[in-house]
């Protein structure tokens, strides 16, 4: 049987592109039509959404992971680690909030980080990594802790809906105002993104895999989340996955009118100050690294 929305049905890309669409040209509510929110909202994807992923799957992460009691395999630390804040909860719980990955790879690697450690402990520790991340990364940038401030002011009255990972990080316990307690609220924020994004992709009727594959990283990330080949043709799909992005500003904006205009816009500089200071410390870590290995 031919699933409804799916590329191998003729009609997909005309039904995808038609569907999503309409949600994107639905008129805002008079809070957001402004675009403000909106501008904030697109801004995070680059911004935050970058500065808050590579630690999750860094070899310092799965390394400090092992040492501190969870799986060495860095798959199975991941889904005792970043979802272990979803709690002992069933495991198909975990696969569906995990969204992207091939459901059957996501559940042998929840099936082996708990056999190791409870989620409870993997979420502490990884709690812990970001938190060391963020002292490695983000240490004398100015205004760390303003940037904090206006995190967790949103992160305080987002709604829940659709983003269970973001409730799960949301509940970690912060350290105190610093750029440890900055960089776990970014990461706070990214799974906040990522749950608006979800929802918007399920709307679209366009499945997990038929989203990656026509994003920007295509066949490399539906390698990466354990998704086998062949693979559909999605080239028709471009508009409709451009749609998706759209939708996934428009959801996330409502968490924004928690700000201030001003802070918005303080929120938005410090966002892509915090992304540039960490990449160009994680930089020079690795030439300084470099050149100590290279020295007689």
């Amino acid at each position: 049987m031919v699933r409804v929305g799916s590329p191998t049905g003729n009609l997909a890309p005309k039904l995808y592109a038609t569907k999503v669409r309409k949600w994107t040209r639905l008129k805002l509510p008079p809070r957001l039509q402004t675009m403000d929110c909106i501008g904030v909202a697109r801004s995070m994807r680059g911004s935050i959404g970058m500065l808050a992923m590579e630690w999750l799957m860094a070899p310092s992460t799965v390394e400090s992971a092992a040492a501190a009691g969870l799986p060495s395999d860095k798959l199975a630390a991941y889904a005792v680690g970043r979802l272990g804040v979803l709690g002992a909860c069933p495991v198909d719980n975990v696969v569906a909030a995990a969204f992207f990955w091939e459901p059957a790879l996501m559940r042998r690697m929840v099936q082996d980080g708990r056999a190791v450690a409870e989620p409870e402990r993997g979420a502490a520790v990884y709690a812990g990594i970001c938190q060391q991340w963020g002292a490695d990364r983000l240490a004398g940038m100015q205004g760390v802790e303003r940037l904090g401030e206006l995190c967790q002011k949103v992160v305080e009255s987002a709604q829940p809906h659709g983003a269970p990972t973001f409730v799960g990080w949301r509940d970690q316990a912060l350290p105190d105002p610093g750029p440890q307690r900055t960089f776990q609220l970014c990461q706070t924020m990214r799974e906040l993104r990522f749950g608006r994004h979800s929802v918007a992709v399920q709307a679209s009727a366009m499945s997990p895999l038929e989203a990656i594959l026509s994003g920007p990283a295509g066949e490399w990330n539906a390698e990466f989340f354990g998704w086998p080949k062949p693979y559909p043709n999605v080239s028709e799909l471009a508009e409709a996955r451009s749609e998706i992005e759209t939708m996934t500003d428009r959801l996330h904006a409502v968490d924004f009118e928690s700000l201030t205009h001003d802070e918005r816009a303080e929120l938005r500089e410090l966002a892509k100050l915090a992304r540039s200071y960490a990449t160009t410390r994680t930089q020079t870590s690795e030439s300084t690294a470099d050149t100590q290995e290279s020295s007689p």
